[in-house]
């Protein structure tokens, strides 16, 4: 009888220890200076970036973020002409193929540290930075008649772009880059980072957050449709990168 209590004392307290996760063994960096890459899905677009983090504090670290997005308009859809056929999808309307590059400054602060291997680090982070969008004419294949075929920018006042039956699809990505029109502006983005990596040397992270961004005049992104000027959009990101090999390791005095 007395070996069984003992037995069941063993087992409640292994299932105590698997419960709270896996034994972290892995020295700890105590300096967490990082570079990340991430790619993000936007509410308008997609985005990827480079950051790298400089530690201030235990709890605070400096940030520095550089990248590009494709913006699009939210009521813009593909589609493809329907009597002819090899000219691929395209959007009925779209006058301009946008580009956004942008460069900001901000700070992290953790909210929560991980306890164990199999625990997530909470983290809120802000930016505010400058953007520029650049914004391509795009080229639609015009069938005027069997004879004649035009690559044409999108214009509502000529008779034959009226109607999706005579755009046959778009031209060469390349028509237009000679055409390229800069728009600056100002954003800012906050959200929260969930950090669940296995190894104190590498950074996997989740993010979710919002971005506002603002710009000197409205994008020209769809004929008979308010283009934007001033934007709001939801992202969720996928972000991972590693801690400088120069950090600073606790000392074994610290275990």
């Amino acid at each position: 009888m007395k070996r069984l209590g003992l037995l069941l004392i063993a087992s409640a307290l292994s299932l105590n220890v698997l419960a709270q996760g896996e034994i972290d063994t892995e020295k700890k960096i105590l300096v967490r200076n990082e570079w990340s890459l991430s790619a993000s899905a936007k509410t308008n677009g997609f985005e990827m970036d480079y950051r790298s983090g400089k530690f201030v504090s235990i709890y605070k670290k400096n940030l520095w973020d550089a990248g590009f997005s494709i913006i699009k308009h939210t009521q813009e859809f593909r589609m493809a002409n329907a009597y002819v056929t090899g000219y691929g999808q395209y959007c009925y309307g779209k006058k301009n193929f946008c580009m956004e590059f942008f460069y900001s400054r901000g700070r992290q602060r953790s909210l929560f540290h991980k306890q164990d291997l199999n625990s997530v680090e909470f983290r809120v982070f802000y930016f505010g930075g400058a953007t520029v969008a650049l914004l391509k004419p795009i080229y639609y294949e015009v069938w005027y008649s069997e004879d004649e075929i035009k690559s044409e920018k999108f214009d509502l006042d000529n008779i034959h772009h009226q109607t999706s039956i005579t755009i046959l699809g778009k031209s060469s990505f390349s028509k237009g880059f000679d055409e390229i029109t800069a728009v600056p502006g100002a954003f800012v983005k906050a959200g929260l980072s969930f950090e669940f990596g296995k190894h104190d040397t590498k950074l996997t992270a989740l993010e979710a957050g919002v971005k506002f961004s603002a710009f000197l005049k409205k994008l020209d992104l769809l004929a008979q449709k308010d283009n934007p000027q001033f934007i709001t959009n939801l992202f969720l990101t996928f972000r991972f990168g590693r801690v400088f090999h120069n950090a600073m390791f606790e000392s074994e005095e610290d275990y």
